[in-house]
């Protein structure tokens, strides 16, 4: 019976022993003591010596490494639980690119985060897109996609999941609005991003709508700069003494974008800077050269981000009129971050000020002269309400009559 009991022990003792010499092979390879690692290099050994215990005890031989890296660092980043910083696999940092270039194949809709609902939230659908067209419309909450559900720190799964299609493929939208839930069958077609249009009205006034601050696409030179100058310079071949810009429903974009363009207008100065965690701080400026005829801007709630910054420049060198509501507030720069696998990483920064060292984040831009749109097209996108009863862009027009 001793005998017994003593091989018993023996063994438990070994399984201990041979547990923690497994444990502590990687520590002291490291010349380092358990309790002296760092948070990363406890990290990679705890990953370690996980992929380790599935490739020797796993019941299943059909692991995926790759997939479950990327699992990893998906989870590292979104424990952050920030809304803007973000972590995409190859094919996800494919798409997201696709949507800040002037073509990609989608439904041709821009969404943000409502954090105080943990939703999905529409901003705007591009005009004319598959989206527009469904009927999908800004204020409506993304639910879920083909069936997935997704909450607010899962906007760029979701957005890469509808994506995530040849053209002609259809995409099922769960929709909440107004309490209501509707699914919405959207069929992805190449978006073509012409984001600037213009027109001349009367008493020699332009017209300029920016609905984003898009960057070149491969192989082409046009970006919304580049069609911004365009459009600027057919309508002073037209005569145009005064200018209307608007980026109502205009949900950013590039800031390099909105630069240049604030660069085009704006006297000699700052445009914007930001300032990071640290302190440090990177100035944006423009040149001497300017477009010097009377302005005005026009925003609403879903104005954001790069819109921001231009009409936050515009306000405080008092270069243009701001006319609507409240923009959304969203003061924050994102860098891009990429890696050879061509996985990549959106990564909160730093916080933009305007010119006069405003932080607009949260808040948002207030306008000299607040317009609120007729009641019957307060949920409606600005391309659809009919001129004469646009409120806002017919404030403008007499604003800049009587300059």
């Amino acid at each position: 019976m001793k005998t017994y009991v003593k091989i018993i022990i023996t063994v438990i003792v070994t399984m201990i022993v041979t547990f923690f010499a497994t444990s502590s092979l990687f520590i002291f390879g490291l010349n380092l003591l358990p309790g002296q690692l760092s948070d990363s290099d406890a990290l990679i050994l705890k990953l370690a010596q996980i992929k380790q215990y599935i490739k020797n005890d796993y019941l299943y031989d059909d692991v995926d490494y790759k997939k479950a890296n990327d699992f990893a660092i998906k989870g590292y980043i979104e424990s952050l639980e920030e809304p803007y910083t973000h972590y995409y696999t190859r094919d996800e940092f494919s798409n997201y690119m696709g949507g800040i270039e002037e073509s990609y194949v989608g439904i041709g809709v821009t969404v943000s985060v409502d954090t105080e609902h943990d939703k999905i939230l529409v901003i705007s659908p591009t005009k004319d897109s598959p989206a527009y067209c469904a009927g999908i419309k800004a204020g409506d909450y993304i639910l879920a996609v083909d069936g997935e559900y997704f909450t607010a720190n899962g906007m760029d799964a979701c957005v890469s999941k509808i994506k995530n299609g040849a053209e002609n493929t259809d995409v099922v939208l769960t929709i909440e609005r107004d309490g209501s839930v509707k699914d919405y069958t959207v069929t992805r077609k190449e978006i073509v991003g012409n984001s600037v249009s213009y027109e001349m009205l009367d008493d020699k006034i332009g017209y300029i709508s920016i609905s984003g601050f898009k960057t070149n696409s491969d192989g082409s030179d046009e970006s919304t700069y580049s069609e911004f100058v365009a459009a600027v310079n057919t309508l002073n071949s037209k005569g145009m003494q005064k200018l209307i810009i608007d980026v109502r429903d205009n949900p950013g974009g590039v800031m390099d974008v909105v630069c240049q363009i604030a660069d085009y207008i704006l006297p000699e100065g700052i445009i914007t800077y930001t300032e990071s965690k640290t302190g440090k701080r990177n100035e944006y400026k423009s040149d001497s050269k300017e477009l010097n005829i009377p302005m005005a801007i026009l925003i609403n709630s879903s104005s954001a981000s790069a819109s921001e910054i231009l009409t936050g420049a515009l306000k405080d060198y008092e270069r243009a009129i701001v006319i609507g509501t409240k923009s959304f507030g969203k003061g924050i720069v994102q860098n891009l971050f990429t890696f050879p696998d061509g996985s990549g990483m959106t990564m909160t920064v730093s916080k933009y000020f305007t010119p006069n060292g405003t932080s607009i984040h949260g808040v948002g831009i207030e306008p000299n002269i607040t317009v609120e749109l007729p009641e019957e097209y307060k949920d409606s996108y600005v391309s659809e309400i009919p001129r004469d009863k646009d409120t806002q862009l017919n404030k403008a027009i007499e604003v800049l009559k009587n300059k």
